[in-house]
């Protein structure tokens, strides 16, 4: 059977240990950053202790992935609730989510997934991976405590099963309306306006409207486009909406502009 099989169990032991360690990795090189690159501290406000935390658990959940100590159903369950507990705060406040991947140490492992013209790597990631597969993990790990249970208590122990696979079933769906959504509500071209735009603005420009909202209209051939810019020298974001109503954004870290203005 599935949860008895070795080389299943094996599986899901070095899956998960392979993704604990990506963001082990990344709170490594976020380490190195605060303490060795010069500003890094001051733009990201990462506090030392708590990416010092935040290495520890991480080594610590990979130690018991990799070994398979006896906490191992406890470190699979902690990592399906803070998925589904960090999805909750995404759907509930998407700006504090999205601005979550950038505060916490393993910014980098989501940074990966965030592509330009596109969410849907990072939703996948998200929804697919923090989502489904944490609790899909969570689920087989912890099958000595809930399965004596369909045995023993078959109403009660169906009740519990019950929740896991409506959150498996509840994030895959989730992933899927994301993918109509954005065949509906974006277009390539108008992602094409969004990175030409973003790429034509300069770091005085951007200095000057750090922090403002401009909107005006851009002319490509004989289509005219709205466009929205954020500025930011940490973060610029352009979101243009094309003759069809489709929707393209673009969005980048000017660190390079934060760096010139401190040094003036």
């Amino acid at each position: 059977m599935l949860w008895n099989n070795a080389r299943v169990r094996r599986f899901l032991r070095y899956a998960n240990a392979a993704a604990v360690a990506l963001a082990l990795l990344s709170s490594f090189a976020v380490l190195g950053s605060t303490l060795l690159e010069p500003g890094y501290a001051e733009r990201h406000a990462d506090p030392t202790w708590f990416i010092v935390g935040y290495a520890v658990v991480h080594g610590y959940m990979l130690w018991a992935f990799v070994r398979d100590t006896p906490v191992l159903p406890w470190v699979a369950l902690a990592r399906a609730v803070s998925g589904v507990g960090f999805l909750l705060t995404f759907a509930l406040t998407a700006p504090l989510g999205l601005a979550w991947t950038v505060a916490t140490p393993g910014r980098y492992v989501y940074q990966l997934f965030d592509t330009e013209g596109t969410k849907l790597p990072l939703f996948a990631m998200l929804l697919l991976g923090r989502g489904a597969w944490n609790t899909f993990s969570a689920f087989y790990f912890t099958q000595p405590w809930w399965g004596p249970l369909r045995h023993t208590r078959p109403l009660l122990g169906r009740l519990i099963t019950a929740v896991p696979i409506a959150a498996i079933v509840f994030c895959t769906w989730g992933f899927l309306e994301l993918v109509r959504m954005e065949a509906r509500t974006y277009s390539q071209e108008a992602h094409d306006v969004a990175a030409m735009v973003l790429g034509d603005l300069d770091c005085p420009g951007i200095q000057s409207h750090d922090g403002q909202t401009t909107t005006d209209i851009r002319q490509r051939g004989d289509r005219r486009y709205n466009v929205e810019i954020k500025y930011g020298c940490a973060y610029t974001r352009v979101r243009v909406q094309d003759p069809d109503g489709k929707l393209g954004v673009a969005s980048g870290s000017r660190m390079e502009c934060c760096d010139a203005r401190r040094v003036e």
